[in-house]
Formats: structure tokens, sequence, C-alpha cells
């Protein structure tokens, strides 16, 4: 469970792209509990309908489909959310695509229109949106988080172009906090570890119950916590640096991996 309820943002409008499961949907839940009108976005239009009818009782929400790789999606995308809500207070750079991160594969393996299309969906996205959410920003002060990933870290063969755009992600998260924290708004990015969601359960999949256990097991071993990480525990992350609580943190990124070690 996240947070008890409160109204920790009232009066607040929170957008959160790649919204409609995971670690998305649990941010955008999370804000809901406290009192934040929640902007979803995503791809797929009837997932992202069903994640806001599911949470329309914990408050006002609107699924707002985009691909944020799109220049003129994110611009139409911030067009929409203003003239629905008229304001912007923080936004949550969450979008992914399962098959970036699942597909990166060896050097001499892939083309260049697949490493492109790689950096594209996880790194360009970051600054399509972080570009065209900024005007709206500046007028109250606001704060972004943007997804990395612990492949930022580790970076394991087989993941290159992945984890140099995830990388890339946390650099610009560094460079753009420090060019606007002067103007009222704060950037950070998490550095999520093993979490369970639907990207972790395409890696885990295998042709056999025993072959799914034995790359479970493996996680396992490497978390000192020794257990998959919750959506719900980044989700409290993302809001924590969306508080005023955080008002001293920026362009940091946070590491939530229960201490994961190869």
């Amino acid at each position: 469970m996240s947070a008890e309820p409160g109204n920790s943002f009232a009066g607040k409008v929170a957008l959160v792209t790649g919204g409609s499961s995971g670690i998305g949907l649990a941010t955008a839940r999370a804000f809901l509990e406290q009192g934040a009108s929640v902007a979803l976005c995503g791809r797929s239009p009837e997932r992202g309908h069903a994640a806001a009818e599911s949470l329309r009782g914990l408050g006002d929400v609107e699924f707002f489909p985009a691909d944020v790789t799109s220049e003129d999606a994110v611009a139409r995308l911030m067009t929409n959310v203003l003239a629905r809500f008229g304001r912007l207070d923080h936004a949550f750079n969450n979008a992914a695509n399962t098959d970036a991160a699942t597909g990166a594969g060896g050097f001499s393996d892939m083309t260049l229109a697949e490493f492109e299309g790689i950096v594209r969906a996880s790194l360009t996205s970051v600054w399509l949106c972080l570009k065209h959410e900024l005007p709206a920003l500046l007028r109250n002060g606001g704060t972004v988080v943007n997804t990395s990933s612990m492949d930022a870290q580790l970076r394991m063969p087989g993941t290159g172009s992945y984890a140099a755009a995830k990388a890339g992600v946390e650099a610009l998260t560094v460079a753009a906090a420090k060019e606007f924290a002067a103007r009222g708004v704060r950037i950070n990015a998490i550095r999520p570890g093993a979490i369970r969601t639907p990207m972790l359960e395409k890696n885990l999949q295998g042709t056999t119950k025993a072959d799914r256990q034995a790359k479970l097991d493996r996680y396992h071993s490497l978390i000192a916590l020794g257990r998959i990480g919750e959506p719900h525990e980044i989700a409290d992350t993302v809001l924590w640096l969306s508080a005023p609580q955080s008002s001293y943190v920026t362009g940091q990124v946070i590491t939530v991996d229960g201490a994961m070690g190869l």
C-alpha cells in the first residue's frame, strides 16, 4: 500500500507518462490519494482509459493518449492537459518501451535503426517531455521526476544501448536541474531496481515454470533485501521528490533497488 490518503497535493495537477500500468499507474494512484488531479498519458487508448476508470473513485483523473517519442504528440498532450486542468505542477516522465528495454542486444547484432529507436524511446522522449512541460511548470514553480534504470549503473553485456540511453536521462536530469533551479523548478530522477512491473515480467518469461523460477531466484540472490520491489515503493519516492519535504533536493538520481549488487 502507498501512503494513507491525504491532501498533501490538494489543488495541484500531476502529469504521469507511462501511466497505464506498473510504476506509472501506482504513482498516479498515489498522487490522487494525496489530493492531486492527475493527467495520465500512454500509447494505448484502451489500456489508458481502463487505467483512468480504475482510478476514477480516488479523484479527478483523465487519460490522454500520446506517443512521447513524437514532438507533435507531446506538444498536443501539453495543450490538452492545460486546457483540461488549467495548470501543471508536477511531471513524472516515466514512459517506457518494453521492447526497447528487453530487446537491446549486442553491438554487432543491432542495426542503426534499432539503436536509434531505443535512444528515442528512452532518452529523446524525456527531453521532449521536459521541453514542453517546463513552460507550464515555470508559471507556479513545480517538480519533475524522470525514470532512469539500474541498467544505467550496471551496464551489463547486451544492455549497452538501453544503458547508454538511461545514463543520458540521468545526465539530462542533472543539467536541467541546474539550469532551472533558480527559476523554481526542481528536477530529479529515480533509478529503480527490479520492480514487479510488466517489463520485469517480460524479462522473467521462460519456457517452463522452473525456468521462470530460476530467473526469479537469480534476482532475489542479487538483492540484499531478498525480494522484488513493488511499484508503490517507487511511487512513494516520486511523491517525496515532488513534495515540499524535499524542497532542497534537486539534480539528484535516487536509487531504489533494495541494495542490488552483482
